[in-house]
């Protein structure tokens, strides 16, 4: 595909129209004249633009960054030379989607091309997807690298190695990776599920088993209770049968306790008066028993913290240094001082002098005076190199003196390291101090969110304050209530003696107790109430077992769980070892691209080096490493000069642009301003033979790139 012409409102382009030949086109232009505008111009037209893409700080999404200037929709038009039909593309907007509309036809017929009016025409143009087409169709200054991408990976791999694209090895990696999902994802999937379903079974037969060892106590309870009741029944029968034979004496003694239970009872409603209800009083005696639990179990929580961080002791050369910039001084004091150390070994200078002296020493025997004079002129010269080279020498063994001092302890080889680790070091504990800080302030607040809620509930008395105003209303509720029997127990003794004419029949068996009629019929009454309460729970124990539903059913709904539950985490195991598999392999077929890679990209980085580079290694990452003439080993682009690293991807891009996209075009936007005058014609030379089979479009806002051009 070759561009012929754009015409485009797109930025701060308003209408304008850009020419451009088929083959190698050098565009100069100053900057703000909008290079960038027209590359983003052509990615719109291509691809369209990314709508989901939202501006933050620091970052203007396109559909902003390129509206146009001038306030009119963005909109624009470009011709192209495709599949040897002359073909004209237009865009305009689309509702709310800026270009989203597209349209193509035959630009001297007029006939429709519908394969390409879709939203993407690039991938039809092109053969390849908008990710792919940035990073290799792309050259921009300050994004020279070509860094990884799936799409551009799986390209690669496939057509490198089987020629197939039709993406069946991705499609069965993320096959499995829905299926693994499905099955456990974070807290989500089948197996979370029935392990929740578990969880809650487990829960219900625990319950129903605590449920039902709380009745089989009670019942226990409320045996013992009627064997009591039984006891005191036959004492109370006795005392009654006492109290017929001393019936005189005995109503007296109950007019005079009815008399004294009523003015009790009175006291007693008169105390519980202005009370709140008993139902109030236990729910507050409830809350304030949660809140002290809570405010327990908060505490406990503080206690049980790990202990505060400890901050990493800092090397002695490392003290009062700004840490920001510790790594980056021990690498410059690293290349300084293998600077010095290389500069202190040079010795040609010492060595002239050394030769100037002695031919002075020479000639000045000989007796002649003209060599004589040539003889003072060599001896001076080789004293001054001498003193001069010894002046220098004694200069560069203090610089490497200073440097050793500054790190001290720390050998040469470690101040890289020691910088780093201790950086890294202190990183960590920075971020393990903001951990802790963070979890003692939840607890603090959770602390002072119960003790506000302890205040709400006791109007600021305090806990120990408010329980025992509870309990004393719980106690004066008793206090009625007992005296209510007691009124009550009066009146029928009252009643029982005033009917003189009932007879009470002897115990049943021998009475052993020694208790009052009162004490009794308290003893009784309290017997009752607990047998009341002791039905009432295990009426609501029984309640709960029945909503809980049958211990058997549920072991075995559990049983059937569990079952599942291994069979899906089989399955799980067998899509992981199916997922690792896929990965092995796909690894493998990834390293194949990298050899057919590595020869083309070195060959073009020879060109571009002068043949000073030979080696080039190529990572499954796309990162390189190479290594020059003279070197032993491969260097990654960080020892290398910004100029070469750009010499060194361009090489890359040219490369895989050759393989993936052989006839897009190639646009460079600034891509060469780091070049030197030598490499840069060959530069302009390699892209010129590109030009031969693919477009070549390169804006710059220098003029060197057009005159060596020309």
């Amino acid at each position: 595909m070759r561009i012929l012409s754009m015409t485009a409102t797109f930025g701060k382009l308003s209408n304008q129209t850009l020419e451009l030949e088929p083959r190698l086109n050098i565009i100069e232009a100053p900057n703000e004249w909008g290079k960038s505008t027209w590359c983003a111009f052509v990615m719109a037209m291509l691809y369209g633009i990314d709508t989901s893409s939202r501006s933050k700080a620091g970052f203007l999404a396109d559909k902003e960054h390129y509206a146009p200037w001038s306030g009119e929709p963005m909109s624009g038009s470009m011709t192209i030379l495709w599949d040897d039909r002359e073909i004209t593309l237009e865009r305009r907007g689309k509702g709310r989607t800026p270009m989203g509309e597209v349209k193509a036809y035959e630009t001297h017929t007029g006939v429709p091309v519908p394969e390409l009016e879709i939203a993407a025409p690039g991938q039809v143009l092109l053969g390849v997807e908008r990710s792919v087409f940035e990073r290799v169709g792309f050259l921009r200054h300050g994004e020279m690298p070509v860094t990884e991408d799936e799409a551009l990976r799986r390209r690669l791999n496939e057509l490198v190695t089987t020629g197939d694209e039709s993406g069946a090895s991705d499609a069965l990696a993320q096959k499995l990776k829905d299926l693994k999902n499905k099955c456990r994802f974070n807290k989500k999937g089948v197996l979370p599920e029935l392990e929740a379903q578990k969880a809650q079974l487990d829960q219900k037969i625990q319950q129903i088993r605590s449920l039902e060892n709380q009745i089989a106590g009670i019942t226990d309870r409320q045996e013992s209770l009627q064997r009591q009741v039984r006891l005191l029944e036959n004492h109370k029968q006795a005392l009654e049968y006492e109290s017929q034979l001393q019936y005189a004496q005995k109503l007296a003694a109950a007019q005079v306790g009815q008399q004294a239970a009523r003015q009790a009872l009175a006291a007693a409603e008169e105390a519980c008066k202005d009370l709140p209800s008993q139902e109030e009083i236990r729910q507050d005696i409830a809350a304030l028993r949660q809140l002290k639990e809570t405010r327990e179990a908060l505490h406990m929580q503080v206690q049980m913290l790990p202990p505060v961080p400890q901050m990493p002791v800092c090397p002695e050369p490392f003290r009062g240094r700004d840490t920001a910039k510790l790594v980056s001084e021990a690498q410059a004091d690293t290349k300084t001082l293998t600077q010095l150390q290389a500069d202190r070994k040079k010795t040609t200078p010492y060595i002239l002098g050394a030769i100037a002296f002695a031919v002075g020493v020479g000639l000045l025997v000989t007796g002649v005076l003209a060599l004589q004079i040539v003889a003072a002129l060599l001896l001076a010269s080789g004293i001054v190199l001498i003193t001069a080279c010894a002046s220098k020498q004694k200069k560069l063994a203090a610089g490497i003196e200073k440097l050793i001092e500054k790190y001290r302890s720390i050998p040469e080889s470690d101040w890289i390291f020691a910088a780093t680790d201790y950086v890294a070091s202190l990183q960590a504990y920075e971020q393990a101090l903001g951990d802790y800080q963070r979890e003692l302030a939840e607890i603090n607040r959770q602390r002072e969110q119960t003790d506000q809620q302890i205040a709400n509930l006791t109007d600021g008395r305090g806990l120990g304050y408010f329980e025992e105003i509870c309990r004393e209303n719980q106690q004066k509720y008793t206090n009625l209530q007992e005296q209510q029997r007691l009124c009550r127990q009066a009146e029928d003794v009252l009643q029982a003696l005033t009917g003189a004419g009932k007879t009470a029949a002897p115990p049943d068996f021998e009475d052993t107790l020694e208790f009052t009629a009162q004490e009794t019929a308290k003893r009784l009454s309290d017997i009752y109430t607990q047998k009341q309460m002791l039905q009432l729970q295990m009426g609501q124990c029984q309640g709960q077992i029945q909503s809980l539903g049958q211990a058997d059913s549920l072991l075995a709904e559990r049983d059937r769980l569990e079952a599942r539950i291994e069979q899906v985490e089989q399955y799980y195991r067998a899509l992981t070892r199916a997922q690792e598999t896929l990965v092995q392999t796909t690894q493998e077929l990834q390293r194949r691209f990298a050899p057919r890679l590595s020869q083309r990209a070195q060959e073009l980085f020879g060109q571009l080096t002068g043949e000073r580079y030979r080696r080039l290694s190529l990572r499954q990452d796309l990162s390189l490493e190479v290594g020059a003439e003279g070197e032993t080993g491969l260097h990654g682009t960080l020892w290398r000069s910004d100029g070469t690293v750009d010499q060194l991807y361009l090489a890359l891009r040219l490369a895989v642009s050759e393989e993936l996209t052989p006839n897009a075009p190639l646009v460079l936007d600034d891509a060469l301003v780091q070049f030197d005058d030598t490499r840069l014609a060959t530069a302009i030379e390699i892209l010129r033979q590109q030009s031969e089979n693919k477009q070549v479009i390169l804006f710059t806002c220098q003029s060197r790139e057009k005159e060596i051009g020309k």
